[in-house]
């Protein structure tokens, strides 16, 4: 992943995306935020890499096991009985 100070360097919209056409980009804007571009077909590539990993897919299975937090019903019941 390449990082792209735009604060140091600043680049026009088809300099970045020509970046990211080759690789990953970090890019740090003028006001401090964190960006990443890549290209569309890059995440897809990514996708099907972390649907090939064992480890991955046990990760996902066991996060799927979690008991959920509070649903939205409740939190409205809740708001409803405090009002």
């Amino acid at each position: 992943m390449r990082t792209l100070d735009l604060r140091q360097n600043p680049m026009s919209l088809e300099e970045l995306l020509q970046v990211a056409s080759n690789e990953t980009v970090l890019i740090l804007s003028d006001d401090g935020n964190e960006y990443i571009l890549e290209a569309a077909d890059a995440f897809e590539q990514e996708v099907a890499e972390l649907a090939k990993s064992q480890r991955f897919m046990a990760f996902l299975a066991e996060r799927s096991k979690e008991a959920g937090k509070t649903s939205l019903d409740e939190i409205e019941r809740r708001l409803a009985q405090a009002e």
